[in-house]
């Protein structure tokens, strides 16, 4: 079984995503496994022994100078509530640090109810919400974005402080 099926077979095991959105990750597996770096879409990936048990795709933000995107994070669900998904952000936050002094850090996901686990984890890491437009997806599931400032001299995000903007 190659990698990318693996990957999507973490993200079925989840029931968090519908096939529109795993034909989606299947597509961006695929360039990002095969190297295929033109969009410029990274993958950093959590084992638990030789076991693929997480990942979590991002990239810089077209047309700006140091915003990236997390695009995707995918726990195995007998793995979530360990700190695995907490350190592959911590590890993409590293990562960014290197190639930049400070970054913004944008996640956009669903506002429907059976997404509140993830807007929590998104809150509890320090990213704030910025920004919903109502029923985007389609009736109902608003696309809430999250952001997240960072630094060398604060690679938290002043996780912590939540404030409104």
């Amino acid at each position: 079984m190659n990698r990318c099926t693996k990957y999507l077979d973490i993200a079925r095991s989840t029931k968090a995503f519908n096939e529109a959105e795993l034909d989606v990750l299947s597509e961006l597996l695929g360039e990002c496994l095969e190297g295929s770096d033109e969009e410029g879409y990274m993958l950093i990936g959590e084992k638990a022994g030789d076991e693929d048990v997480a990942f979590l795709i991002y990239g810089k933000t077209p047309m700006t100078e140091f915003t990236y995107d997390l695009y995707w994070i995918v726990v195995s669900p007998s793995y979530q509530g360990k700190g695995i998904g907490r350190r592959l952000v911590s590890r993409m936050e590293e990562s960014v640090l290197k190639e930049k002094d400070k970054a913004n850090i944008r996640v956009e996901t669903s506002g429907r109810e059976g997404y509140a686990q993830q807007r929590a984890f998104y809150n509890a890491l320090g990213f704030r919400e910025c920004g919903r437009i109502p029923s985007f997806y389609r009736e109902g599931d608003d696309l809430v974005t999250f952001y997240k400032a960072i630094t060398k001299n604060d690679p938290s995000g002043g996780k912590g402080k939540n404030d409104k903007l």
